[in-house]
């Protein structure tokens, strides 16, 4: 899937402001990222399916550790409230105007760490690229803390004229200040000499000598943003709470706008021929289908009603064919005197037959046409499920009514007459 990573400026959108852009392949980190500038509505479309990515810019954000109650994460209504309080002692403008986001899988960590960045300018950006046809589906940092193993990190960025050099430490968050690229080392950072030693330092050409000064070694060179991929490369987003929903509401607009595009341009005409046609096949196929499913069972009814007249030519109306068919040959039955499966005789010798060895025969049960009922009969599970195989195979069901056993013919027999 292709990437366009797009820079957000430090200034509020205007529409001759250049946005710092790149688009980038299936595998970014395989590749050299080209970096091109223009204004929103120039930005360049990567085609479906592709991602936007909104680089936040490192001088746009501070960064805190909290502490927050635990079972936190299963409240999400009040998560945002909590941090707000918890950093309104730390932050110089109120937090209810600032865009507050946690770190990836922060309930598991004690003291997740938290980007704060300016809600207003933030919002402003994404509006813009949003009316200009640009839907952006995340928004990572430009640099971001280590994990607590990672060594400390130094990017010294920009050339001659315009050069930052920007830390990353586990313990104390992002940090950068500005320096002269052609002075014999860079600025004194906080840190120890054992931090220096352990860091690792990349650069981009125009400050790589001034940046070597900090290692045994030279820095390790880097191509013009480059560092890019690192952030677009790591799980932060920080589309949170507001701006979670407002990325939701972008897609459904997205959806609207690729659907609108489909029924509308010409370019898809033969797709929706396409889907049409197919539309139409289904449906013949399926009222196909029906009529055949109708002429079989009216052939069928037929059949059956065509079998109980040659049978019984007595019968003057068909109704129900194999019902009726069913009643004239219980009236038969009746007639000659023999026993049915649902008569008193033929249930208790049955039940006799399947009843399990070890298993005394009920002393108390209740007879009507086609069922009987057995009180003050106990069989354990094994002798239950054995007599309730046994009576299965003879044409029965056996089944547990309360306290009561209920035995009947799978088939209801029909009222004597």
């Amino acid at each position: 899937m292709r990437t366009l990573i797009v820079q957000l400026p430090h200034d509020l959108p205007d529409p001759a402001m250049a946005y710092p852009h790149a688009v980038v392949g299936d595998d970014p980190m395989a590749q050299a990222l080209k970096l091109q500038w223009a204004a929103n509505s120039l930005l360049p479309r990567p085609a479906a399916p592709a991602e936007t990515v909104a680089l936040v810019p490192a001088a746009a954000l501070s960064w805190h550790r909290v502490e927050l109650p635990a079972g936190l994460h299963k409240q999400p209504a009040r998560l945002q409230a909590a941090l707000q309080g918890v950093l309104e002692d730390r932050l110089l403008d109120d937090p209810s105007q600032l865009h507050l986001a946690l770190q990836p899988d922060w309930h598991n960590l004690a003291r997740p760490w938290v980007a704060v960045c300016h809600r207003a300018w933030l919002s402003a950006h994404l509006q813009a690229l949003e009316q200009a046809g640009v839907q952006v589906h995340r928004i990572v940092p430009e640099f971001h803390p280590p994990s607590d193993t990672a060594p400390t990190r130094i990017t010294a960025l920009g050339d001659t004229d315009s050069a930052w050099i920007w830390v990353s430490h586990a313990e104390r968050g992002v940090w950068g200040q500005a320096f002269k690229a052609d002075t014999a080392q860079l600025p004194a950072l906080g840190l120890s000499d054992e931090e220096r030693e352990l860091t690792v330092v990349q650069a981009e050409p125009g400050v790589v000598k001034t940046a070597s000064g900090w290692t045994e070694s030279s820095a390790r060179l880097m191509a013009p943003g480059q560092h890019w991929l690192d952030a677009v490369g790591s799980d932060w987003d920080l589309a949170q709470f507001e701006l979670r929903a407002n990325a939701q509401t972008r897609r459904l607009k997205q959806l609207q706008r690729s659907l609108d595009s489909a029924w509308r341009s010409p370019a898809w005409r033969p797709a929706r021929w396409g889907v049409l046609l197919l539309l139409v096949i289904q449906l013949l196929g399926l009222n196909a289908w029906a009529w055949k499913t109708r002429a079989d069972w009216q052939a069928q009814q037929q059949s059956w009603g065509h079998m109980l007249r040659e049978t019984f030519p007595q019968t003057q109306v068909v109704v129900d064919a194999p019902l009726q068919m069913a009643q004239q040959v219980e009236r038969l039955r009746q007639g000659s005197g023999q026993l049915g499966a649902g008569d008193l005789e033929a249930m208790l010798a049955v039940l006799g037959q399947a009843l399990p060895a070890d298993l005394a025969a009920p002393r108390q049960w209740t007879y009507q046409t086609g069922q009987l009922r057995v009180q003050g009969f106990k069989p354990s599970a094994s002798q239950q499920q054995s007599l309730q195989q046994n009576l299965s195979t003879q044409g029965y069901q056996w089944r547990a009514e309360g306290d009561v056993w209920l035995m009947r013919t799978n088939t209801p027999q029909e009222a004597k007459p």
